[in-house]
C-alpha cells in the first residue's frame, strides 16, 4: 500500500488509484494547517489539479474543488489580508460550483460543498447568506453533511448575534444557536462532531450569560391581516425578505413585519433610509405579486410559438431591473453616511470600495481598515453580484446574472417555455432566451441579495455609529 510519502513524492500521480491521492491530500491538508507550512512544497497543489483532471466531467468533481478550496483557505490565513487573491478565488470556486451542479450531483457530495461554503461565508460576515446556502442541502439523514445542518444554521446565528443592535435580538438568536446545538449533538453519530457542538454549546451559553439582564422588546399591536395579506406575509417569512432581524432568527414568531432601522439626527439621511426602505418592500410586493399572478398571454402569441408574452414575465424584468437599481442606492447612502466625497454619477455598488472607483486601485481606507464586519459583508456581497475583481474568472452565477441585467437594459430578453436545443444557426436569438423558471430562479435570488444588502447596510451603520 503507497504511504503518504509515496504520492506526495511521485513524478507520475496517474499509478495510484483516485481515493489514495484524496486522501492523502487530504492529510497533507491537515499537517499544513497545524504546522503553517507545506511538508512537501507545491505538491498539494500538483495533486489537487491532477485530482481535477481525473475527476473532469464526473459526479465526485467537486470533491476535488472542496480540496483546493481548503488549500486557499490555508494560504489566506498565512497571508493575513482579509481581502486576498486567495479569499477572492475561494469564494468564486463555491459560487461557481453552487451554481453548475445544482441538481446534478450526488446529495452527499453537494450537502458538503454547502456545509463548507456556509462556513466559510460566516467567516466573512455574511451568516445571512450562509443560511441560504444551508437551506439548499438535500434531506438524508444518514449523511454526516447533513447530520449537522441544524448545528450549522445555529453557528451562523452566533455570528449574526454580534451585528445586532438591541439586547433582546441578540439573547433570541443566541437562544435559537444554543437549541440548535443541543438538536445537532443528537443528529450527529461521530463523536469528534459531538465534541465540537459540546464547545459551541458552551459558547452560546457563555454568551447568554454574558447579555445579564435583558428588557423584552414590546412590538406594537397590528390590525388583523386579511385572507390575502397573510399569504403575502406568509410567502415574505418563507422566502426571508422581511427587514426584521427576527426573520433570519425564527421566521414562524416575530418576523412577519418589517423593523427598518432609522437613522436620528439627520433628515436627509433618515429621508433616505426611509426611500430605500419603502422601495425595496414595493419591489418585495411586485415580486409577489408577478409570481403568483395569472398567466394571460397578449394576443400576439403566435400557436406553437414557445415564447411567453406576458405581463407577468415583463413584471418580473421589472422586479430584477429595480433589485440592481438598490444596490447602487445603498451605495449612495455609503458615500454620505461615510463622508466618503464621491460625485454622485460615479457612485455605484461594484465601485464604491476603490480608490478612484477603479477596480484596478486599492480598497479604501474605510474599507480596507475597518473592523465593521457588516461593512465588510456588504463588500463581499457586491462580489457575488458583480464579480470578483482579482479572479481570473467569474462565476457562472455572475455571469448569468448580469447577462440577464444586460439583456433586459440594454437589449430585449425573451421567455420561453423550455429550454431549446443549441443551435449553432440560431445562437445569436437563443443568447436573448430565458425560460420562465430561470427568469423567476433568478429574480427571487437577486431580491433576496438585495433584502440581505440592506440588511448588512443597517447592521453596518449602526455599528460605525456605536
Amino acid at each position: 500500500m503507497a504511504t503518504l510519502s509515496d504520492i506526495a513524492l511521485a513524478d507520475d500521480l496517474g499509478q495510484f488509484e483516485i481515493k489514495e491521492i484524496y486522501g492523502a491530500t487530504h492529510q497533507l491538508l491537515q499537517e499544513m494547517q497545524q504546522a503553517k507550512a507545506e511538508a512537501f512544497p507545491g505538491r498539494i497543489n500538483a495533486m489537487i489539479n491532477h485530482l481535477k483532471e481525473r475527476l473532469q466531467g464526473k459526479a465526485a468533481y467537486p470533491l476535488a474543488v472542496l480540496l483546493e478550496t481548503s488549500y486557499l483557505s490555508i494560504q489566506h490565513q498565512l497571508k493575513k489580508d482579509w481581502n486576498s487573491d486567495l479569499k477572492q478565488r475561494q469564494l468564486y470556486l463555491y459560487d461557481n460550483t453552487i451554481e453548475t451542479y445544482r441538481g446534478r450531483i450526488p446529495s452527499n457530495v453537494w450537502n458538503q460543498v454547502c456545509l463548507n461554503y456556509a462556513e466559510t461565508l460566516v467567516h466573512t460576515g455574511r451568516s445571512i447568506d450562509a443560511q441560504a446556502v444551508l437551506k439548499e442541502m438535500v434531506k438524508d439523514e444518514n449523511d454526516p453533511s447533513y447530520q449537522r445542518l441544524n448545528g450549522e444554521f445555529g453557528w451562523t446565528l452566533i455570528f449574526y448575534s454580534t451585528f445586532l443592535p438591541v439586547k433582546a435580538e441578540r439573547l433570541s438568536a443566541l437562544e435559537k444557536a444554543l437549541d440548535l446545538f443541543k438538536t445537532a449533538k443528537n443528529d450527529i453519530k461521530d463523536e469528534k462532531g459531538q465534541a465540537l457542538y459540546d464547545e459551541r454549546i458552551k459558547l452560546a451559553e457563555n454568551m447568554i450569560e454574558q447579555l445579564g439582564d435583558v428588557d423584552p422588546v414590546k412590538l406594537a399591536q397590528q390590525p388583523e391581516p386579511t385572507e390575502d395579506e397573510q399569504r403575502y406575509l406568509d410567502w415574505c417569512a418563507e422566502q426571508q425578505l422581511f427587514l426584521n432581524s427576527g426573520n433570519d432568527i425564527e421566521p414562524d414568531t416575530m418576523a412577519k413585519r418589517d423593523l427598518p432601522l432609522r437613522i436620528q439626527n439627520n433628515a436627509f439621511l433618515g429621508n433616505f433610509l426611509d426611500s430605500l426602505t419603502h422601495e425595496f418592500t414595493a419591489m418585495r410586493r411586485s415580486l409577489y405579486l408577478a409570481l403568483n399572478s395569472e398567466e394571460v398571454a397578449d394576443d400576439h402569441k403566435m400557436d406553437g410559438d414557445n415564447t411567453r408574452y406576458t405581463k407577468r414575465n415583463e413584471d418580473l424584468k421589472q422586479v430584477y431591473r429595480q433589485a440592481y437599481t438598490l444596490f447602487d442606492k445603498m451605495a449612495l447612502l455609503l458615500n454620505q453616511t461615510m463622508q466618503l466625497g464621491v460625485e454622485e454619477p460615479r457612485v455605484n455598488f461594484q465601485r464604491i470600495w476603490f480608490e478612484e472607483e477603479d477596480l484596478k486601485k486599492p480598497l479604501k481606507p474605510f474599507v480596507q481598515n475597518t473592523k465593521n464586519d457588516a461593512l465588510k459583508a456588504l463588500y463581499w456581497l457586491s462580489k457575488e453580484v458583480y464579480g470578483y475583481e482579482k479572479s481570473d474568472e467569474q462565476s457562472l452565477f455572475v455571469k448569468k446574472a448580469l447577462h440577464i441585467r444586460n439583456r433586459i437594459d440594454n437589449s430585449y430578453l425573451q421567455v420561453v417555455e423550455k429550454a431549446e436545443p443549441f443551435e449553432k444557426e440560431n445562437a445569436r436569438a437563443q443568447s436573448h432566451h430565458i425560460t420562465e423558471a430561470e427568469l423567476e430562479r433568478m429574480t427571487l435570488a437577486m431580491s433576496q441579495k438585495a433584502r440581505n444588502g440592506m440588511m448588512y447596510l443597517q447592521f453596518a451603520l449602526a455599528i460605525g455609529k456605536k
